[in-house]
């Protein structure tokens, strides 16, 4: 286990407490960094992964390996993680299966979205799943798997990239346009040879969404790998969520995700929608109609393959 630390340790963790870095988006005074970094270390693990080191959590990250020893030592010391000594490694430990455990049995929606869920699962014959964003990316909240033996293994806590997945595209064309720009700020620091780039995306997923109620990804993020997906509002679980039905490319060939999946997406997502507004009111968000004309579409860019 990692020694105790001294007091100009403990002083240096405190006068992180409202400062702001890059990553913390200019919160403003409010926002405590400190715990955010503390927190950004607890997501950094996946579903599947053995116990981390320090300096493959200092990967994932971002962050300095200072800064990871002593945020894994205060999680560990409040139970969030355990150590491995012999390897010196860290897993999550019993605060955190705590924690999930209660929000998983808070999140009553999710057990009344899964019957719709499974029903387009079997109909695609692939993997329909529930994603939330996470920074950058989107974090599977819920996944119910086709019939199929070969399908994608996404399981909860799966996390895929926004700009490049159908499920990522979903979620741009329905947000706020002040979050989208706030997001198309940071996408463009991976695009610096063409930074326009990330724009064009979220307008073609805008200009698909009008005209079919969903988003596509064609071989997009993987040249085998298709994905269509619609959003839908979850008042209770952050407001904008995203449905997706993923399938290797020649299970799903694109008229038949197109023209058969899609609707019946469309169809699900409204009915999901509709499920999470009874638990919170009646919800003011709904997927766009299929057939709805898009706006501009001469002057919509085609999305980058």
């Amino acid at each position: 286990m990692p020694s105790k630390r001294g007091t100009s340790q403990i002083e240096d963790d405190e006068s992180d407490i409202g400062a702001e870095s890059e990553s913390d988006g200019g919160a403003g005074r409010q926002f405590i960094g400190a715990l955010a970094r503390g927190l950004d270390v607890l997501r950094a693990f996946r579903v599947g992964d053995p116990p981390l080191s320090n300096q493959e959590l200092a990967r994932r990250t971002g962050f300095p390996r200072p800064t990871i020893s002593r945020i894994t030592y205060t999680l560990t010391e409040l139970g969030y993680l355990t150590y491995h000594e012999r390897y010196g490694c860290y897993e999550l430990g019993g605060g955190a299966l705590v924690l999930g455990h209660v929000a998983r049995a808070n999140f009553n929606p999710l057990e009344r979205i899964r019957p719709a869920m499974q029903r387009l699962a079997e109909l695609s014959n692939a993997n329909v799943g529930i994603g939330a964003r996470d920074r950058l990316e989107m974090n599977y909240v819920d996944v119910v798997h086709g019939p199929s033996r070969i399908s994608l293994r996404f399981e909860v806590g799966s996390k895929v990239p926004i700009l490049a997945t159908a499920m990522g595209r979903a979620y741009l064309a329905a947000a706020s346009e002040d979050e989208v720009a706030t997001l198309l700020k940071q996408f463009r620091k991976s695009f610096k040879d063409d930074p326009d780039a990330p724009l064009r995306i979220v307008k073609h997923a805008k200009d698909e969404l009008a005209r079919l109620g969903f988003c596509s990804s064609i071989g997009d993020w993987n040249d085998d790998i298709h994905g269509i997906a619609a959003p839908i509002m979850a008042p209770d679980m952050g407001g904008l969520l995203a449905i997706n039905v993923g399938a290797p490319a020649y299970l799903m060939p694109k008229t038949k995700m197109i023209n058969e999946i899609g609707p019946e997406l469309v169809k699900t997502a409204n009915e999901i929608s509709e499920i999470f507004g009874q638990f919170h009111g009646k919800t003011e968000f709904r997927p766009a109609a299929r057939g709805r004309p898009a706006r501009n579409r001469e002057a919509v860019a085609k999305a980058p393959a």
